[in-house]
């Protein structure tokens, strides 16, 4: 067969206009498109802020005059203190929209850590409100890149003389945006930057670009995810997260993606505060922690409220305990857990694999106990053991888990160019099944191995926390001569229980897993320790308990 020979040329050229993903195209969309959907934040003091996504875009954009006004350039490095408010929304639209990257700090951190990140990146200016106002006055008073300090709110800061270079935003904001226009820039600068929790040294730097957190915010609209509105419905959308923690689980750049109502919870995350959100503004979708909804549930049982309009409980951070799972669906709430990291948002997708739809309510929220989703169309996704050899997903092997993509980090700030990763290693333990669904089997650093053989962390607590005594529960690894480690259960009871005997509650425990992995001993704790971002702190637990009492020993 002869060869079919073609004339010398180029690749074929598309011919698509090159339009770049900056972010303010988001907020540009929502407020033409659903100029009239709210956007409504709980304010610091006082009652809630309301606007529109019309009233967003014009906001954020005489934002971006004053701050142009202002001096403002790509160059500079922007932080801000402050929590889900009206003024930190248009903050991230206005700084990011102008090309410069929006570094969120963390107000649970001490001084001396935002000290650091400060440095790290670089910062040049830190916005602020009247609720980190003592915590900036502390970051002031150190050693930083910070020059400026602008604070977002009405009347006087708390020691005002405390800031060098102090301004006020609102003598920043333009009172028009006439003749401003957005500029255009490359996809893949900087847009915000936001920290890991820290639990094994200091918090790590992530740089999301433009182009991942439009690409993220795209694969969090899916239908299993943010986007499973019912069409001519409208669908309220609450983060149970705030905006230094992964951009609020991506909410406020998918809610404008969509048209979502966006409701914002100020500084408080609390039970309390997020029921009252829901009853008043009608939230039908909120994304949170375990823990985060566990405190929701026992709010709506103190006020013996059965069912409200939120229908849908995103979950992520830790594994979903059954029990919380069977408490929401006892609400009227579907769960459904999803899986990512600061350094790769919404890897997985909330949802089951296919063959499962006609399950009854209760079979679905047991798939999504045990799994974590699947795997989402931006993600390539693997297990692998010690040596770096690729595992079968056979659903039944564990291993290491990577993940690669154009939302995945590739280095930290900080690290050379030489460091970029080609996968990144996530820290769990999983198992990846033929179905595209996974399983977190445990932490690495926390994956407790007893003779040889793993003991899965999370399916402990989830037996645990079955018990009507128990509220909250964390096991770790001891030291054991003869095992290498055995299992230690530190729990938290329920308000005006007393603690069960160690045979009943392993005896409890033995229905829901191996006789073998049971605990050696148990602790009786008033809380447990937690990270900024909800989720338990093992690494201080580890110092707790070595600091107290014998590890054998049993304590109420």
């Amino acid at each position: 067969m002869s060869q079919l020979v073609v004339p010398p040329r180029g690749p074929m050229a598309g011919q698509m206009m090159p339009q770049q993903f900056n972010l303010w195209r988001l907020v540009e969309y929502a407020g033409t498109f659903h100029p009239h959907i709210e956007v409504v934040a709980q304010a610091l003091e006082g009652p809630a802020e309301r606007s529109n996504w019309a009233g967003v875009l014009h906001r954020s954009r005489c934002l971006a005059a004053g701050l142009l006004k202002f001096g403002v350039t790509p160059d500079w490095r922007i932080a801000s203190l402050a929590w889900n408010t009206l003024d930190h929304l248009l903050l991230h639209y206005a700084v990011t929209g102008l090309g410069a990257p929006l570094h969120t700090l963390n107000p649970r951190l001490t001084a001396d850590d935002l000290a650091y990140m400060a440095a790290l990146v670089d910062d040049d200016v830190c916005c602020f409100d009247a609720g980190t106002a003592d915590l900036a006055r502390d970051l002031a008073a150190l050693d930083t890149p910070i020059r400026c300090w602008i604070f977002m709110g009405d009347g006087e800061p708390a020691h005002a003389a405390a800031f060098p270079g102090l301004v006020y935003l609102r003598d920043i904001i333009a009172a028009d945006d006439a003749g401003f226009s957005w500029p255009d820039f490359d996809e893949n600068r900087a847009a915000v930057v936001c920290f890991t929790s820290g639990t094994t040294g200091r918090p790590k730097g992530v740089a999301y670009s433009h182009r991942s957190l439009t690409l993220t915010a795209m694969a969090m609209t899916m239908a299993e995810m943010y986007g499973g509105q019912i069409e001519g419905e409208p669908t309220c959308v609450l983060p149970i997260a705030a905006m230094f923690h992964s951009n609020a689980w991506l909410m406020p750049f998918s809610a404008p993606m969509n048209g979502h109502k966006l409701v914002l919870p100020g500084r408080r995350l609390d039970g309390a505060n997020v029921v009252d959100l829901v009853l008043a503004e009608g939230v039908t979708m909120a994304a949170g922690v375990p823990t985060v909804w566990n405190d929701v549930i026992r709010e709506l049982d103190r006020r013996g409220i059965a069912t409200t309009m939120l229908n849908t409980a995103l979950v992520s951070g830790t594994p979903m305990p059954p029990t919380t799972a069977a408490a929401l669906l006892a609400h009227g709430i579907r769960p459904r857990q999803s899986w990512g990291m600061t350094e790769c948002p919404g890897t997985a997708r909330g949802a089951l694999p296919w063959g499962t739809a006609g399950l009854d309510a209760e079979a679905q929220a047991e798939l999504f106990v045990a799994r974590q989703g699947r795997v989402g169309f931006h993600a390539r996704v693997r297990i692998v053991d010690e040596q770096g050899t690729v595992l079968p997903h056979d659903g039944v092997t564990p291993g290491n888990l990577e993940v690669s993509g154009p939302t995945v980090l590739s280095r930290y700030l900080g690290e050379p160019e030489s460091a970029a990763r080609e996968w990144l290693e996530t820290g769990d333990i999983a198992r990846i099944y033929p179905d595209s669904t996974f399983a977190i089997v445990d932490r690495a650093k926390d994956v407790i191995k007893s003779g040889g053989e793993w003991i899965s962390s999370p399916l402990l607590e989830a037996a645990a926390l079955a018990h009507p005594a128990i509220r909250a529960a964390a096991a770790i690894a001891m030291p054991d001569p003869r095992w290498q480690e055995r299992p230690l259960l530190v729990c938290v009871l329920e308000d005006g229980a007393e603690p069960p005997s160690d045979e009943e509650l392993r005896e409890f425990m033995a229905g829901f897993v191996a006789r073998w992995w049971l605990p050696d001993a148990f602790r009786y704790v008033a809380a447990l320790p937690m990270t900024t971002t909800g989720k338990v702190n093992k690494a201080g637990l580890r110092t707790q308990i070595a600091d107290t009492a014998e590890p054998g020993a049993t304590s109420a």
